[in-house]
């Protein structure tokens, strides 16, 4: 933003005034300058360029690489009824809006909108594979 200043200077004025760059700024463009840093102050030293480098993720640890896993609605998709038999979204009844005074009802009621809400988004996604399928063995 300011090339004619020393880098040096403005971390130092930063490190002052709290980090506070709205300060400096108006310091800068006031006129006033900035002061020099002591000869003692050593500035943090900005990350290289190189992008960084992400460790591997660790093969002794699995991930969850799907919300079915990571939630254990195995069981509640292979019990599921097929989704061309099951109800539109629209059509689902929807939960009392009124909250239980109950902490673990609470939990228990937000748990399973979760679950129905992954479970919900999973059917639709597979019905898109189901349309995509078709649409490209209508083209070949």
């Amino acid at each position: 933003m300011f090339p004619q200043l020393n880098r040096r200077d403005i971390q130092w004025d930063l490190q002052r005034n709290g980090g506070s760059v709205q300060a400096t700024t108006e310091r800068v463009l006031g006129g006033r300058g900035l002061e020099r840093p002591p000869p003692s102050f050593q500035p943090i030293q900005p990350p290289s360029s190189s992008p960084p480098t992400r460790p591997a993720p660790s093969a002794s640890k699995p991930s969850h690489p799907d919300l079915i896993t990571r939630y254990n609605l195995a069981s509640r998709l292979s019990a599921a009824s097929d989704p061309e038999d099951s109800l539109p979204a629209e059509e689902i009844p929807k939960p009392q809006a009124a909250w239980s005074q109950s902490k673990a009802e609470r939990q228990a009621l937000l748990q399973k909108r979760r679950e129905d809400m992954v479970l919900a988004a999973r059917r639709k996604m597979e019905q898109r594979d189901r349309t995509r399928e078709k649409g490209k063995a209508k083209e070949l």
